[in-house]
């Protein structure tokens, strides 16, 4: 998310939620800094179902997506390093060298 949609998400606030909220450059600045690694769409469907389930305005909090982990894909990966390590199947060296990586 960049800061022109940060921009728009506060404006997209206060039209759910008039005057509950300062629509000012530090305003803009504060929830840019935590919302940046987000994705702009993602966080308009949480305000959209927030603004269905909630009569009071988001908080960063409500809207940041919390990193899960069912999402971390490189757990599938490592399963299978496992799996392979168990029946023998990784080479003596390179379970050396994954030793030495970590």
């Amino acid at each position: 998310m960049d800061k022109k949609e940060t921009a728009l998400l506060l404006m997209e606030i206060d039209r759910f939620f008039p005057g509950k909220l300062k629509l000012e450059g530090a305003t803009v600045e504060a929830w840019y800094r935590v919302m940046k690694t987000q994705d702009y769409k993602e966080v308009i469907r949480r305000l959209d179902l927030h603004v269905m389930h909630h009569k009071y305005p988001p908080t960063v909090h409500d809207l940041f997506e919390k990193p899960r982990p069912e999402h971390n894909k490189n757990i599938l990966k490592q399963l299978a390093d496992w799996e392979k390590e168990s029946i023998g199947t990784v080479p003596v060296q390179q379970k050396l060298q994954q030793k030495e990586e970590c």
